[in-house]
């Protein structure tokens, strides 16, 4: 065979012109198998998604970290594709409404079964914390955090909640009565980011008192780390990449996330020297550095560190995104009705805006309906992080051991299939037969897909801190002041980039007092 012998000949000599177009060859080739593999017969090859997709990650990869849409793009592939859809060669997205029981609510003994967490998905330490521990890990961090969270403790935790909601009501008071727009978004973050520094740290961020470095420098450093997680999987775009974004504004983005980093863990290393309060005072750390009955810490000093960190960010920016969107959907004009409902709900039940609080405020129906439609409409956490399949079959595929499985909030409570007419604002869906403003062609709503604060072991810890954080704001909003959403601003939701939480920008109001809160 001459021309066999040739190559081998040429092969041998080193012939450069030859060797590089063998590689070439030889990897394009591999690339043809690997591809052909993926789409006909791996595993996951009969589950329905856009081919490109399935041949390799990077295509989803870069909607999950660089263009930030990934959360509006699973609504159209589910609406597509139905509710399991492939969207990598080992990835696929799973509605809500298959996800919650079937990967959220499935738990064997030690964890055994668990669809269990991507160590390393937010940042490399996050295997210490609640959000990526392992199994035995997470079951010994909550029984330990579950007391700093209880309904006693709630209680215990109210006084230093209210003297920064006090400022908050202050602040926009004051920019009322000279006749100011407010940038709300600005404002309830820093509002929620000086209560969660408190109760994890026992000192605020200061943000309600002028210092923002700590609140703009989260968002930036969320953009930041998600960058970081894209060039974890791909390093050799690192320098295109840099190009593309800017290398300034994403060193910018690392910085802050540096910065924040330091500080949290300055005022993490500073409340636990400080140990219990003489005063008798109670917050989050104070149930973290208890003992048990053995005499020995539950928690260790690194462990309480990471918790801290992530209590601050769970605990604040999601409970503000609520927020904004509560006061984004009751500002805007076609909602003048629900607004009017909401208003007489809220001033009817209390004399003095003092009256309003953490207890008070639980009996409040339309205000509960509100909140959950906003989170239904704007889910705080419309990315979760995802899971990885023991090997078990989800929605009717076998997903075998090691798939990765993702899923978004906002595809499953936007689905039709779900909710009727799902991308209207409509919070009479959620009331009792008995209430007057029940409607009742939402009666067949799947109610049981809505789970905004995740489901099973693993949900939010701190679910019932944040209803009762919105609660108690919302009602001193809608109590004291009248909000006018300014014009060109119409947007502001549907253009907001997603990476595990909303990257939002402000929105102006313009905040009057209302006549019962002139009065007193």
């Amino acid at each position: 065979m001459p021309l066999l012998d040739s190559l081998i000949a040429r092969g041998a000599e080193g012939d450069p012109a030859f060797l590089a177009g063998a590689a070439a060859t030889v990897a394009a080739g591999c690339a043809l198998c690997a591809t052909l593999y993926r789409l006909w017969l791996h595993p996951l090859a009969k589950i329905p998604g856009p081919k490109y997709m399935a041949i390799s990650d990077i295509f989803s990869q870069w909607h999950h970290f660089i263009s930030l849409d990934m959360s509006p793009y699973a609504i159209e592939l589910h609406r597509k594709y139905g509710p399991v859809v492939r969207i990598g060669p080992n990835r696929v997205i799973v509605a809500g409404s298959v996800a919650w029981l079937q990967v959220y609510g499935v738990r064997g003994s030690s964890g055994v079964g668990e669809f269990g967490k991507t160590q390393g998905f937010l940042y490399p330490t996050d295997h210490m914390a609640l959000l990526g521990a392992p199994w035995e890990d997470h079951r010994r961090q909550r029984r330990q955090l579950n007391h700093a969270f209880s309904v006693a403790a709630l209680h215990e935790q109210e006084p230093i909640i209210t003297q920064y909601v006090n400022r908050l009501m202050e602040e926009l008071a004051a920019r009322a009565t000279r006749g100011e727009a407010v940038d709300i978004v600005q404002w309830l973050n820093l509002c929620t980011f000086d209560v969660i520094g408190d109760l994890c740290f026992g000192e605020s961020f200061q943000g309600l008192e002028g210092n923002t470095t700590f609140v703009d420098n989260t968002f930036r450093m969320l953009i930041g780390n998600s960058c970081i997680r894209f060039l974890n999987q791909y390093p050799l775009l690192k320098i295109p990449l840099m190009i593309l974004l800017g290398t300034k504004e994403t060193k910018v983005a690392l910085e802050a996330g540096k910065a924040n980093a330091g500080l949290g863990k300055v005022k993490a290393q500073a409340r636990m020297a400080k140990g219990d309060y003489e005063d008798g005072r109670r917050d989050f750390a104070t149930y973290m550095l208890r003992k048990g009955k053995d005499g020995e810490r539950g928690l260790s000093d690194a462990e309480v560190g990471a918790l801290s960190s992530i209590l601050v960010l769970a605990g604040s920016e999601t409970t503000a995104t609520a927020l904004s969107g509560f006061v984004y959907f009751l500002s805007r004009p076609e909602n003048a009705e629900k607004r009017r409902i909401l208003e007489d709900e809220i001033r009817a039940a209390f004399a003095d805006d003092a009256d309003i609080n953490m207890t008070s405020t639980g009996h409040l129906e339309y205000l509960r309906v509100f909140l959950e439609e906003t989170m239904r409409m704007y889910p705080p956490a419309a990315t979760m992080t995802p899971r990885i399949s023991p090997g078990a079959e989800v929605g009717g595929y076998w997903l075998p051991q090691g798939s990765l499985i993702h899923v978004y909030s906002n595809a499953a409570y936007r689905d039709p299939a779900n909710f009727t007419d799902p991308d209207s604002f409509h919070p009479e869906r959620w009331l009792k037969p008995a209430h007057p403003q029940h409607d009742a062609r939402f009666d067949s709503d799947k109610k049981e897909v809505f789970k905004p604060f995740s489901f099973g072991a693993r949900d939010c810890i701190g679910k019932n801190l944040a209803y009762a954080e919105m609660r108690v704001i919302a009602s001193r909003l809608v109590y004291n002041f009248d909000f006018k959403l300014l014009p060109g601003q119409d947007d502001w939701m549907a253009k907001q980039p997603n990476t595990l939480l909303w990257l939002k920008e402000g929105f102006k109001v313009q905040p009057s007092l209302h006549k019962k809160a002139v009065a007193a």
